[in-house]
């Protein structure tokens, strides 16, 4: 697709170049000065460079929240493989939460909460409730601290997949794309050989920088969910 792509924009600008070219001897005036492309590349370059910050920053936060998650459950999960506190039901919620992010939360890339993971959420609510009741007050706060984490990982990782799909800033990047190779082409009407050049240059250029941005584009891509269950079962 990003080969199309600089195919496709490597010859609308020459083609630009071209039909511009043709007419030099009718318009002499009509061709833009050369420093003028510049405006458009720099224009273009700049959001860019706003849209690689904004999918990078997701990445890194989806990343962040995942190993946060992971751990919260694993520690939640040490406190409850403690017999003394008599928390198997908690044991049995925290495996149904799990289960459910993975099936069907990471399935919908994360961006549709799961009906089954806020259900087993909140019996593990109740269950720590109850609990709260009979152990020292140190270990509930500890407790209800790793629930906490666990629901706020949750709620941050649902926002970032449902706020990652966004295309209007796609669109935006690669119109001036395609504007810059059209302004590129404008200014060598008088000289299409090295206007060609130009153009095959600037479209390597562009498309080498989108192959490192779709990477970017999932932001839980690189991401392992069997770390959760290894949370959950291997304590």
């Amino acid at each position: 697709m990003l080969l199309a792509h600089a195919v496709v924009v490597f010859l609308l600008g020459v083609g630009c170049m071209r039909w511009l070219g043709a007419r030099l001897h009718e318009r002499q005036d009509f061709v833009p000065v050369a420093p003028y492309f510049v405006a458009v590349t720099t224009l273009y370059a700049l959001f860019l460079a706003f849209h690689a910050s904004a999918l990078w920053s997701r990445q890194t936060a989806a990343e962040d929240h995942f190993r946060q998650a992971v751990n919260s459950i694993a520690r939640l999960q040490s406190f409850i493989d403690q017999q003394t506190l008599g928390l198997g039901d908690a044991r049995l919620h925290l495996s149904r939460y799990v289960d459910a992010v993975i099936e069907e939360e990471w399935a919908a890339e994360n961006a549709t909460p799961s009906e089954d993971a806020s259900h087993a959420l909140e019996a593990l609510r109740q269950t720590l409730i109850q609990a709260s009741e009979r152990v020292p007050a140190a270990l509930g706060n500890h407790l209800w601290g790793l629930f906490d984490d666990i629901v706020r990982t949750r709620d941050e990782r649902l926002w970032i997949g449902a706020h990652s799909r966004r295309d209007g800033s796609w669109i935006l990047v690669l119109t001036l794309g395609l504007m810059s190779h059209l302004a590129i082409g404008v200014v060598h009407a008088d000289r299409p050989r090295g206007g060609a050049l130009a153009l095959a240059l600037f479209a390597c250029a562009t498309t080498a920088s989108y192959v490192a941005l779709m990477d970017a584009i999932d932001p839980f891509a690189n991401l392992d969910t069997t770390s959760y269950l290894e949370a959950i079962r291997a304590r």
